[in-house]
């Protein structure tokens, strides 16, 4: 039968081996999984996706508009296809050959918005 004492020492044992990870920082521990300012990541996203929209609208949007909303030739409006992460990336990459690779993640963030903005005005209706 466990005692309360055994139980303690047990939690303290578990919580002690993973905050003395050698090389871990406390942003590294389960209450703070990987970022140590919230705020700091929002703003770096809303940073993120203005750079995006302004790269999106200069290079792609004369195909696409300005949210993917224009029908291509080849098929569906780009904020009506289902894109996996990975394949968007990809496709972002190919296009941007000559973009940084901060600049390519800021486009594939600004699509990855409306795309999700797409999807859930579709299952709202």
């Amino acid at each position: 039968m466990k005692t309360p004492e055994g139980m303690f020492v047990a939690a303290v044992l578990i919580l002690a081996s993973v905050a003395v990870r050698p090389g871990a920082s406390p942003e590294d521990s389960p209450a703070h999984p990987g970022v140590a300012h919230p705020q700091a990541d929002a703003d770096e996203r809303g940073r993120l996706l203005a750079l995006g929209r302004k790269l999106f609208v200069a290079r792609c949007s004369r195909c696409h508009g300005e949210r993917g909303e224009k029908p291509l030739s080849t098929g569906l409006p780009l904020s009506q296809r289902k894109l996996m992460p990975e394949h968007l990336a990809q496709s972002v990459k190919g296009r941007l050959q000559d973009s940084t690779e901060e600049q390519r993640q800021a486009v594939q963030l600004y699509i990855e918005s409306f795309l999700n903005q797409e999807s859930r005005e579709r299952t709202s209706n």
